[in-house]
């Protein structure tokens, strides 16, 4: 396995393929509690950063990878953070409703566009998600497609690049759905990208679902 720094808020530490993973909660509340500031990160893990410590504080945390870090495979991504397993990996997608019609009174409308989170190891059910969102909009099949959102518009909406976008700290405030897969994860904790490609953040399930008013949907 290459060397990477890793750092939990800031403090460096060296990747540890023989590292404990995080086995319970208890356990990820207590050193997420114990953390040190990250005066190192970029601006975008800051935005993160930001909006983590004001809806959970000191239950969340941050973790600074190699530049190579997507070159690996799940398995070393998940030993050099202490992951609890391969399945704790997540990431986070935009999509669009690209048949909605859209309301010129408001710059974003939030039943067009929604972020999703899923496992690395899971797929999106586009036919599942689909259906979730007709439940929370009451739109019909006919003006229901919806497709990862470009790059640019992500960015637009987030203010965050490729493999670095987190439902945490977004610019919009645009629904959020959660994999059902995600939230009977044990322990129920989750890892995904934070603001910029090198750094990575680790929250506690249930109180990202009740913070941010996610909604944990079956789409997979």
């Amino acid at each position: 396995m290459p060397e990477s720094t890793v750092g939990t808020l800031g403090t460096q530490l060296m990747a540890d393929a023989n590292s404990e993973p995080i086995s319970t909660l208890d356990d990820f509340l207590f050193k997420a509690a114990t953390d040190a500031f990250p005066d190192n990160a970029p601006e975008g893990t800051m935005q993160v950063y930001r909006d983590a410590q004001s809806r959970l504080p000191k239950q969340c945390r941050f973790f600074h990878v190699a530049s190579d870090y997507y070159d690996w495979s799940y398995e070393q991504r998940a030993r050099v953070m202490g992951c609890p397993s391969t399945f704790h990996l997540c990431k986070t997608l935009i999509f669009e409703n690209t048949k909605f019609k859209q309301d010129e009174a408001k710059a974003v409308d939030e039943d067009r566009y929604w972020c999703i989170i899923v496992q690395y190891e899971g797929a999106v059910n586009i036919s599942k998600l689909e259906k979730a969102v007709r439940e929370r909009t009451g739109a019909s099949r006919k003006a229901t497609h919806l497709r990862i959102a470009s790059s640019e518009k992500s960015f637009e909406l987030t203010g965050f690049g490729n493999n670095a976008v987190s439902p945490v700290g977004m610019r919009t405030n645009i629904p959020i759905l959660i994999s059902k897969a995600v939230a009977e994860l044990s322990p129920p904790l989750f890892y995904l990208g934070a603001g910029h490609v090198d750094w990575k953040i680790a929250l506690p399930v249930q109180g990202f679902v009740e913070k941010w008013n996610a909604s944990i949907v079956d789409f997979c």
